[in-house]
């Protein structure tokens, strides 16, 4: 079997429109046997070949190849260079802010997502990571509320519920002048209208359970990251708060997104 470790070790398909992107996702088939729908994996474990001779895959608590094809598909889609599918958009959420350490500072949306609002409130605060909750489609505010422990700037364009709009790419360029990190919470407009990678974001967050799950009947998150390292990190954290998608969740989110792009043409 191959190992999909290397997100790079396979097509990007960049040379095919977005909607070809979702109907083929990253694998598309199953590599072992062919099958047209993706299979899911429901084993908890994987038997290695031998010591020397390894799969590729051991617990599925790291990873799963039927969970590796959603995050390979998403990945593909926001044009990154990995991705992560967690247990809800909560959890995409909660494994971002997990890179922040006491004594660091971060910016977020003034009309934030409530439960982004409470993980800030009743998790960070407690652990001494400092916050503001500003307005930032104003960038002159932006600029005055950075501070040099400011590390993250945390972005949901449009907001959940006042629909409020920032700049991306304005946002992105000021805070990577002050070494800042660049979080989009893509939940609303998805990868379909809106890609924060290629405007200048370091990590997208979705809510899958929204419009990439389409139908209200598939509770799901998505991380996608630009930067390996940050990748690296966020893989580790992930492997040990256990938060990787449950099985039914994986090919649910894929469908369901197919059927979401097609209506919207």
């Amino acid at each position: 079997m191959k190992n999909f470790n290397d997100y790079k070790d396979n097509s990007r398909k960049e040379n095919l429109k977005l909607e070809s992107k979702v109907v083929h996702g990253a694998n598309g088939v199953d590599p072992v046997t062919g099958a047209m729908s993706y299979p899911i994996y429901q084993t908890a474990t994987f038997k290695h070949h031998s010591i020397e001779d390894k799969s590729g895959y051991n617990y599925a608590r790291c990873i799963n190849p039927t969970r590796e094809e959603l995050e390979r598909t998403m990945c593909i889609l926001e044009e990154g260079n990995r991705a992560y599918a967690v247990n809800s958009g909560m959890a995409a959420v909660s494994l971002v802010l997990s890179l922040l350490k006491p004594g660091d500072h971060l910016i977020y949306s003034d009309d934030v997502y409530g439960g982004t609002c409470r993980e800030v409130n009743e998790v960070l605060t407690p652990y001494k990571i400092n916050s503001d909750s500003i307005d930032l489609s104003d960038l002159e505010l932006l600029k005055r509320t950075i501070t040099p422990n400011t590390k993250m700037i945390f972005i949901e364009t449009p907001t959940n519920p006042m629909m409020k709009v920032a700049d991306i790419s304005a946002i992105s360029k000021i805070a990577h002048e002050n070494s800042a990190i660049v979080v989009v919470d893509n939940t609303f407009l998805t990868p379909y209208f809106q890609r924060p990678l290629t405007l200048g974001a370091d990590i997208v967050v979705h809510s899958g359970t929204k419009y990439l799950g389409g139908h209200n009947d598939v509770l799901a998150g998505i991380v996608v990251v630009k930067d390996k390292d940050i990748g690296e990190k966020l893989e580790i954290q992930n492997y040990i708060y256990g938060a990787g998608l449950r099985t039914n969740g994986f090919m649910d989110i894929t469908k369901r997104y197919k059927n979401t792009c097609f209506k919207n043409e």
